[in-house]
This record gives structure tokens, C-alpha cells and sequence, in this order.
């Protein structure tokens, strides 16, 4: 038997499909002619004749209905992986899998997703919110594509970005004494009660840090590992606290009073991804709209978020 070309058998399946040399030669884009020989060729080739002509018509025999019952079986394998990159070129699929802190997840990164989601249908959207190091942990164990994170690791499983390097700020209830000040310091704060940052932040020791050097006593009066439930307790009047600005600025609305703090304390905002394959065409596309609304945000913070 010749050897078989892809461009025969697919002229013999169009012929199959459409039922005439003419239709055959529009659906390929090609002449008739040329579907013609190709489907010559293709006889030539199996050996065997597969159409009885009748008249301008072409009745395929029982061999060549069984021919085209196993080429479809392929055709369709083929078209099913052709359909399947075209929807993953224009994010019709695919999953994207993020972790993120706390500080980004309670209203910033769920306002992104939706509008991430609400561009690319068909696509689906995991989000686990965990503390920075557990963060990190998933990324360096591939278990999620995007990492949002406080921490800049020193992992080579971990590839980290930084997608915004700002200061932490400080939070009063409303109607507080210091309301009216423009920047706030430690010595501000002396025996203020105090919401603290958990242990498991590492930039509770920053904060901690800070107030000792400048001698100052605060009332230790509560503490948590999530910054928006600081910003809660002070909002409702038990104390005052520093927080990053991204989740303080959430609360403002509600009448929370934020306030740029000094000496500054540095707070980053990080992406993080795997290091050890390359970064999807959909998370890239994500942190970049990730990367835009930061800015916004910043722009429109009153200089409460500054990106440096």
C-alpha cells in the first residue's frame, strides 16, 4: 500500500461529510480538482475503490463507510484538542489557583476576581486565604499558581515579585483626641490601649521594635494574627493599632480614622509563584490587573497608600 498523506484523507472525509467533490473542495478552501485527485490519490493508496460514480454523484461503498467511521474517530480527537487551545488561548479554560494573606483578601482580591472572572468566561478561580508563611509553603509545593504575600522568602522553589513596597498605618476609633493630628508617633500612643499584630506576623516584632526604642509603654490590650480584625476592635473603640494600608482603607467607609504613622514601618505586598515552571498566560494576565487596581487604589488613598 502507498504511503497516505494527511491532505487525502482529510479531502476523503470532506467528501464523506458534504457528500460532493464541489463541497468538499469550499469546506478544505481548495479547487475541486484538486479534491478530486486528492481522492484518486487516496484510492490509489488503500487500494481498493471506496465511491461508485453515478452520475456526478459519488455512493461510498461499505469499505469506505468503515474507513470513515475510524478517521472520524480521529477527526474528532483532533478537533476536540484544536477547540480545547483555542479556549485556553482566550481563557474560555483553565483554572488559576490563588493563595493570599489576609491583608489583600477581604475586600481588594475578591473585587479583582470578579472582575478577572466576569472578562475571562469560562474559566474557574480558587482562593485560600492563610497566613504569609503557609502562603509561601503552598507555592514552593506547586499546590497554587499566585501567592500574595508579607513575606519576601529565601526559598529557590519560590520565585518573588514585589508588587508594592509601602508603610504601615495607624488606626484610631472615631472621635479619638488624635484624630486631628497629621502624622502620628509612638510617643502619641503612650499608654494608649493597643491592638496588637500576633506573634505569627513578623511584623509585630517592626511595631514592637519601634515603641521600644522611642521608650514608650503601650497598654497591650488584645492581639490577632488578622489586621482586619484589628481594624474591627479599634473601629468599635477598644484601642488603637498600625495595620497595613490596604486593609485599613477598607474600614474608613465605616468611620475608622487612618492615619500615616512615623518613624515608618515598611510593609510589602508580594507576588510569589513557583520557580520551577513557567507562569500561565492566565496568571500572568491576572497579576497584572492585580498590579493596575493596586495602583488606582494608591492614587486614590489620599496618600494613606503610598507605593515606593
Amino acid at each position: 500500500m502507498a504511503k497516505l498523506s494527511f491532505r487525502q484523507v482529510e479531502a476523503f472525509r470532506a467528501v464523506m461529510v458534504t457528500g460532493t467533490t464541489t463541497a468538499a473542495a469550499e469546506m478544505l478552501f481548495i479547487s475541486q480538482p484538486a479534491v478530486s485527485r486528492l481522492l484518486n490519490d487516496f484510492e490509489s493508496s488503500v487500494d481498493m475503490p471506496l465511491f461508485k460514480r453515478e452520475k456526478k454523484r459519488l455512493l461510498p461503498t461499505p469499505e469506505a463507510l468503515l474507513l470513515f467511521e475510524e478517521i472520524e474517530r480521529s477527526f474528532v480527537g483532533i478537533e476536540r484538542l484544536s477547540r480545547i487551545a483555542e479556549e485556553l488561548k482566550a481563557f474560555h479554560r483553565g483554572t488559576l489557583r490563588i493563595a493570599s494573606m489576609p491583608a489583600l483578601a477581604q475586600d481588594f482580591l475578591p473585587k479583582v476576581s470578579h472582575e478577572f472572572m466576569s472578562k475571562n468566561d469560562g474559566i474557574s478561580m480558587t482562593v485560600q486565604v492563610r497566613s504569609s508563611h503557609q502562603v509561601a509553603d503552598w507555592i514552593a509545593t506547586q499546590h497554587f499558581d499566585v501567592g500574595l504575600s508579607a513575606i519576601s522568602v529565601s526559598d529557590p522553589a519560590i520565585k518573588v515579585e514585589l508588587l508594592a513596597k509601602s508603610r504601615l498605618v495607624c488606626i484610631l476609633p472615631p472621635g479619638h483626641p488624635l484624630a486631628e493630628k497629621t502624622t502620628i508617633h509612638p510617643e502619641d500612643l503612650a499608654d494608649e490601649m493597643f491592638v496588637s499584630l500576633g506573634t505569627e506576623q513578623s511584623i509585630r516584632y517592626k511595631v514592637d521594635d519601634v515603641f521600644e526604642n522611642a521608650g514608650i509603654n503601650r497598654r497591650m490590650f488584645f492581639d490577632t494574627q488578622v489586621s482586619h480584625v484589628a481594624c474591627s476592635y479599634v473601629l468599635n473603640g477598644s484601642g488603637v493599632s498600625l495595620v497595613d494600608p490596604v486593609t485599613a482603607l477598607n474600614f474608613i467607609s465605616e468611620g475608622l480614622v487612618v492615619k500615616p504613622f512615623a518613624p515608618a514601618i515598611p510593609f510589602n505586598y508580594n507576588l510569589i509563584h513557583p520557580a520551577s515552571r513557567p507562569v500561565s498566560r492566565l496568571a500572568l494576565d491576572f497579576c497584572d490587573l492585580l498590579k493596575t487596581r493596586l495602583n488606582e487604589l494608591a492614587v486614590n488613598s489620599e496618600g494613606l497608600f503610598e507605593i515606593y
